[in-house]
């Protein structure tokens, strides 16, 4: 995939499809910041584009605050890395504001770039209508789109002429493609519009499937020309001859010129090879007019010099394919190409050659290249550059004899001059380069003649211009035919065979044979057939032959590769592949032989006796008890664990049943278990263990789990594993036990803090109000001015005691787990800003500053609201009493990385070190600092407010910063943030 594709390529890739539709904007940045490469609806339209094409229309300056910040952003990520929340401005979050964005690091065709996603909605709320118009606005290619319910909901203008009023997926007859779309991400078929690709984009109520339909072949690509070409080989061999020269003289230079061929719809692909010496040579064509004549220049040398000057296989992974002498396929390169600091992906794919003797004698593979646009966009620019590269390069000039006299070039051969069209004698098979665009073959063909004419011309002397002409007779064969082995000795010298005398054989064989010659196939065997799913040969290549056979790359063991290919009814088959060239009605032609990926070699039966003896002391070994069935419960064989565990030997075990080993409540559970592994195919299991009960020997009980499963084999045998569980049983019954004891003693204790609390109420009640009635001297002044400090001293004694049987009864209650609390959506910067008004006059008594930062825009929680008031108020009141005059309290809600809604309460005090924390978290312990050697307090304030954020399914942490105060935070996650 590129960036240089359409959009619609882009959100094809499984990484970025799911983003294609969503709310939530996202963008795919360049690594530097300076072009938006693709963008959602909602991304584009915060930008002001209204399509992902006007988004790479226009590049960003590097200034802007989003460019800015994606060039800052990209040094730090790391490829393959997971995503990592960033909080971005400038991203549509509003004036100020941040917006947080999961960003990462993608790589595309050759090159990385950065995925920004929004955690949140943003930009206008367009429909799932409007999002998909824009998704397909601006595509040259016929596309639709459908909702999960099949009905189609936008289309660009070929699709709706193909559609002609049909709707739905039923309309067009491809029901099953939208089902199959939906469950695996893509489907392809034909349809009542023709063939179309189906794609899953989106996710959840926002997914749509995206159908491609292509379209019907133009005429001319269908008209005479192409209907009139003859096979390559047919023709005799005088008159290709004839036919190359003519091209040469003539056809050459004009073909040069004829730069607009339409644009490219499939992959690149070609054909390259290596000798024995590992000297890699690749056929000229479209991939050497690709990567162009500099880099195509470092070819023909060995692969190891070869990737070292290109920069090619960095990783080695082609080196150690070629080590293998076997076949590879599904390695990833990154090719160089002239003009350009960009590469170009190529995957290849390896057969190992050998000859008739079995010698190896290199490799023969497939390339391709699969960047489509940036292809198209290479080839064009290279082919309008084309005639003046071929009349400098070759020698051959479109000037005028006479211009040429004036320029010194009167000694040019003739024969090499550009003749008019009525004196060219036509090649067979290609038609006028001056009437239209040339096939893929055809130009393969073109651009052999096109080589070989210019390494003639170059070796015959580095004067070409003062040469003598060359007669027609020298012209150079294709290398194909050069590449024969020498002809034998006229005494043993036969008839060259056809393929004619072979098909017998070769339908024989079952190993898979094609037989091909310059992309035309001529032969293939029946084996061949059936093995790649093609009724006939015509099917064969209708479905896109070669081109469409080898579809990925199989399962990777170590550096075994193997070639995996692909039926048309979706069955995927591992292949070991060996191309060869062969003699085939007068000419060589290529033979590709298919088999099965063959499988590892059975073990050697050496010393099978030995492992047989050693298998069976690790059986005797186990601790568990291994019985072996037969399908009647007949017991054949048992280990030692088994004697031992049922007082047994092995011939008394011989004499019993599998039913006669159990009580009689188990026994018809551990038969059924039997009997069901018995209609099931061998290393079922029947489950993952029962609890049962055994009777030994002696008829003692006891406890055993069960495990069962069928063995591998003709016979029907059963493995039973009988552990003994007694242990693990009484383990369970003791901790259960404990587990009421413990229960019991906290309702205890429960109970009698309730009947305390009551029972010291009631005095306390009333000591608190007379000490009241007292300090207001309603019945009479009191004369000593001592006595009102005791009456004072006494109703604050009165209201600590209570507070510390309140604080007492909360925590017992939340041990127990029978605190009553009612959740509800709060608002948390409501409650926080309630309480610190409460604590105001407190902080204003001792001098001590409270500043809150709370944002407007933070989630409800779902909580209790009595208990998150008196955590507010506890942490607040902890932080004045250990603050001192002229300090700070900072109060602050937010959300966090992970989502959660967080409250922080930080004070300018003293500070606390880890055993301070530990002393404060401790029911009834007091911290004594400078600032505050004696402070009023029941020391419940921090375990009982770290209870009651628990009990609200929140966490509680503190971080301790000696003498630079502290700072705790309540977490309220995600999970208990209520769906808006």
């Amino acid at each position: 995939m590129s960036e240089t594709g359409s959009s619609l390529s882009i959100v094809r890739d499984p990484r970025f499809s799911c983003h294609a539709t969503a709310d939530n904007p996202a963008w795919l940045w360049s690594t530097d910041g300076a072009q938006l490469l693709w963008a959602n609806a909602a991304g584009a339209a915060i930008f002001g584009f209204e399509t992902a094409a006007d988004c790479r229309a226009r590049p960003f300056a590097p200034g802007q605050l989003a460019a800015s910040q994606i060039a800052r952003l990209a040094p730090t990520l790391a490829l393959g890395a997971a995503p990592r929340l960033e909080m971005l401005r400038g991203f549509g979050a509003g004036f100020g504001r941040v917006l947080v964005c999961r960003c990462s690091r993608v790589s595309l065709e050759y090159r990385t770039a950065i995925l920004v996603v929004s955690t949140q909605p943003g930009g206008p709320d367009f429909s799932l209508a409007e999002r998909a118009r824009r998704l397909l606005a601006g595509s040259g290619e016929a596309v639709a789109a459908y909702s999960r319910d099949r009905a189609l909901i936008a289309a660009t203008g070929r699709a709706r002429a193909l559609l002609a009023g049909r709707d739905t997926f039923a309309a067009i007859d491809a029901e099953p493609l939208g089902g199959a779309a939906l469950e695996t991400g893509h489907a392809a078929g034909i349809s009542q519009a023709g063939p179309v690709r189906v794609d899953r984009l989106g996710s959840g109520g926002n997914t749509i499937l995206l159908a491609t339909f292509e379209e019907a072949p133009t005429a001319e690509a269908t008209g005479p020309a192409h209907e009139a070409q003859v096979p390559a080989g047919n023709e005799p061999a005088e008159e290709k001859k004839e036919d190359r020269r003519a091209v040469a003289r003539d056809t050459l230079p004009q073909a040069a010129a004829q730069p607009n061929n339409p644009a490219r719809r499939h992959p690149l692909r070609f054909v390259w090879q290596m000798d024995a010496e590992d000297r890699f040579t690749v056929s000229p064509g479209e991939f050497t007019d690709l990567i162009g004549p500099g880099v195509a220049a470092a070819l023909n040398r060995p692969w190891n010099e070869l990737a070292a000057s290109l920069a090619l296989d960095p990783q080695e992974e082609v080196a150690r394919a070629i080590a293998s002498r076997d076949t590879w396929s599904g390695i990833h390169l990154l090719w160089p190409m002239d003009g350009t600091d960009d590469r170009i992906g190529v995957e290849l794919s390896g057969l190992p050659i050998y000859d008739r003797d079995r010698v190896f004698r290199g490799y023969r593979g497939f390339g391709v290249c699969r960047d489509v646009a940036r292809i198209d966009e290479v080839l064009r620019h290279r082919a309008e550059a084309m005639p003046a590269a071929l009349g400098t390069e070759a020698g051959i000039s479109a000037v005028p004899p006479a211009e040429k006299q004036k320029a010194g070039e009167e000694h040019m051969p003739a024969t090499l001059t550009a003749a008019s069209a009525e004196n060219v004698l036509p090649f067979r098979g290609m038609p006028d380069p001056r009437n239209g665009a040339l096939s893929p073959g055809e130009r393969n063909a073109f651009n052999e003649l096109a080589r070989q004419l210019t390494a003639r011309l170059r070796s015959a002397d580095e004067h070409l211009r003062a040469a003598a002409p060359i007669p027609a007779g020298d012209l150079p064969e294709p290398e194909e035919q050069q590449e024969e082995a020498p002809p034998p000795p006229a005494a043993t010298r036969k008839a060259p065979a056809t393929g004619e005398d072979v098909r017998p054989l070769l339908n024989g064989l079952p190993s898979g044979v094609l037989i091909h010659r310059h992309g035309q196939f001529l032969y293939a065997n029946q084996a061949f057939l059936d093995w790649t799913g093609h009724p006939t040969l015509a099917d064969f290549e209708q479905a896109g032959g070669l081109d469409c056979l080898f579809l990925e790359s199989g399962a990777h063991d170590g550096d075994d590769r193997s070639l995996m290919i692909e039926t048309p009814g979706g069955d995927r088959r591992p292949t070991q592949a060996r191309l060869l060239t062969i003699p085939w009605d007068g000419a060589t032609a290529m033979a590709l032989v298919l088999q099965p990926a063959p499988q590892l070699p059975a073990p050697a039966d050496d010393g099978a006796a030995d492992r047989l003896r050693e298998l069976e002391s690790i059986v005797d070994a186990a601790a568990d008890g291994i019985l072996v069935l037969d399908d009647e419960g007949r017991i054949l064989t048992a280990n030692r664990g088994a004697q031992i565990l049922f007082g047994y030997d092995a011939e008394a075990f011989a004499t019993l049943s599998f039913a006669d080993l159990f009580a009689d409540d188990c026994r018809g559970a551990a038969l059924d278990d039997l009997h069901r592994l018995a209609r099931n195919a061998p290393g079922a299991a029947a489950d993952e263990g029962r609890e049962v009960t055994a009777r030994t020997r002696h008829g003692g009980p006891v406890a055993l789990l069960l495990t069962m499963r069928r063995l591998a084999g003709d016979a029907p045998r059963f493995c039973a594993i009988l552990r003994d569980i007694t242990a693990w049983k009484k383990t369970e019954q003791e901790l259960t036990a404990a587990r009421q004891m413990a229960e019991r003693s906290s309702s205890a204790k429960s109970e009698f803090l309730a009947k305390v609390s009551h029972e010291i109420r009631t005095p306390l009640n009333a000591i608190i109000g007379f000490s009241e009635v007292m300090m207001s001297e309603r019945f009479g002044p009191i004369g000593n001015d001592r006595y009102r400090e005791y009456l004072k001293d006494i109703h604050a004694s009165g209201e600590h005691v209570v507070s510390l049987l309140n604080d007492l009864l909360d925590l017992s209650k939340i041990e127990a787990g029978k605190l009553d609390l009612t959740f509800a959506d709060l608002n948390l910067n409501d409650l926080t800003q309630q309480s610190v008004a409460l604590m105001q006059p407190e902080a204003n008594r001792e001098r001590i500053i409270i500043r809150t930062s709370l944002p407007t825009s933070l989630p409800r929680v779902k909580a209790d609201a009595r208990s998150v008031r008196q955590i507010i108020l506890n942490l607040l009141s902890n932080s004045i009493k250990f603050t001192g005059a002229g300090g700070q309290v900072i109060v602050s809600t937010a959300v966090n990385d992970n989502g959660d809604v967080v409250l922080r309460v930080r004070d300018t005090g003293t500070g606390m070190s880890d055993s301070d924390i530990a002393v404060a978290l401790e029911p009834f312990r007091q911290l004594s600092t400078a600032i505050r050697p004696k402070m009023p307090g029941t020391g419940l304030g921090l375990p009982l407010t770290k209870a009651l954020a628990e009990a609200n399914r929140a966490s509680f942490s503190i971080r301790r910063a000696e003498r630079s105060g502290t700072l705790v935070e309540i977490a309220f996650p995600k999970a208990r943030i209520p769906a808006e």
